[in-house]
């Protein structure tokens, strides 16, 4: 079979007679048709993490049923489908954290395009438990990034932007129910928009009913970009510090913590009508120094999320502020399977705009090494589908 096969730094070999998987009792084997390009693949291309060679990359999936297992009742071939990128690996759902609801924290967890062969490829073997149908009018070349795109955000939206003191009131289930979510008529901030930024503002305003959406980033077109995906605001932070004659790199700490106090200040007000009211700051960024930001921009008992994975510790942050707000601090890692079927759910009733947030579909197999290059080189302004052909 034809697949993208990495076999060390930047040696990545266009196979077409790579070897075919099989599939078990319970797996099914799904034909995929188009991969999300997420930055993991950039940074496994570059060398920047370690994996054993060889590796189809991929973890973004979608594609067509074209076998199922002797066990399989819940799919059949021909079902259009998607994969999460990160899924259980212990026997039945046993491990201490799956018997908790953290399936996508799973001690033996699966990650494909990374631990195992992705889908950069004509053919792979799933499980069928962790196969999610979904609707054939939904482009597959659109529903690829639903899996790590849209699954994380949603994810971290729904269940982790919760303040926990709320829970001394309310049950989750009251707290996170559709149309009564917490964060319906808040105020959002997302700094960040990227290719999980863009479907966290997207998410936010569309999904979750949040007021007001502020989307924060460095590229006017970016921020034009996260209008047509639904914030009601745009902040470009650069643009803040040239206008007020700020030049990070020569301050000192002092004067460091309170220009980045200034830029929350200037992000807040444009929220005044609700008394500077921040009900969650997101961080999509994956840029340490955005993180001391978003702590003082949060309002008091409110949360920040860590969505996008920083390469760097944050230097010099006086966390002081944690224990000042009382604030709920969360990280989050992909989605858990009981979430899979309502990010699905969301996407089929059309509050998950799809082509919007996929701008680039004119690559495939042969034209990965492009597409990598492409993303870095900031030319991908959401997420790109990679076609298997």
């Amino acid at each position: 079979m034809k697949a993208a096969v990495l076999y060390g730094k930047e040696d990545l070999r266009i196979e077409t007679d790579f070897e075919e998987p099989t599939i078990g009792e319970h797996d099914v084997m799904l034909r995929p048709q188009a991969t999300g390009l997420c930055s993991t693949d950039r940074t496994l291309y570059r060398g920047f993490v370690p994996f054993k060679p060889p590796l189809i990359l991929g973890h973004e999936i979608a594609g067509v049923v074209s076998e199922v297992g002797s066990g399989v009742e819940s799919l059949q071939e021909g079902d259009h489908a998607i994969v999460p990128p990160v899924f259980p690996g212990c026997e039945n759902e046993s491990c201490p954290q799956c018997v908790e609801g953290l399936t996508n924290r799973c001690k033996q967890s699966v990650f494909i395009g990374h631990g195992v062969h992705g889908g950069n490829a004509e053919m792979m073997a799933v499980p069928a438990r962790y196969t999610f149908m979904i609707d054939s009018k939904v482009p597959l070349d659109e529903a690829c990034i639903i899996p790590d795109a849209v699954s994380t955000p949603f994810h971290a939206l729904k269940s982790r932007s919760i303040p926990t003191h709320l829970f001394q009131k309310a049950s989750l289930r009251e707290l996170t129910g559709k149309g009564e979510h917490w964060l319906k008529d808040k105020n959002v901030v997302v700094f960040g928009v990227g290719g999980v930024g863009g479907p966290t503002v997207n998410l936010a305003a569309r999904y979750f009913g949040a007021k007001n959406v502020v989307a924060v980033d460095i590229f006017d077109e970016k921020l034009k970009f996260a209008e047509r995906l639904g914030a009601t605001h745009t902040v470009n932070s650069n643009d803040y510090f040239t206008d007020n004659g700020i030049e990070m790199k020569e301050l000192d700490a002092r004067e460091r913590s309170k220009a980045l106090s200034g830029l929350a200040k200037h992000i807040s007000s444009h929220l005044a009508e609700d008394k500077f009211q921040v009900d969650l700051v997101a961080d999509t960024s994956g840029v340490a120094d955005t993180f001391p930001v978003a702590v003082e921009t949060v309002s008091k008992n409110r949360t920040v999320i860590q969505i996008g994975w920083p390469p760097r510790p944050v230097a010099g942050f006086l966390n002081q502020k944690i224990m000042d707000k009382y604030m709920t601090i969360n990280g989050t890692w992909a989605c858990p399977m009981t979430e899979m079927a309502e990010v699905v759910t969301a996407v089929e009733e059309g509050t998950v705009d799809l082509d919007l947030l996929v701008t680039n579909k004119e690559f495939n197999l042969d034209t990965f090494v492009d597409a990598i290059e492409a993303l870095e080189g900031g030319n991908i302004l959401g997420r790109a589908s990679i076609r298997i052909e």
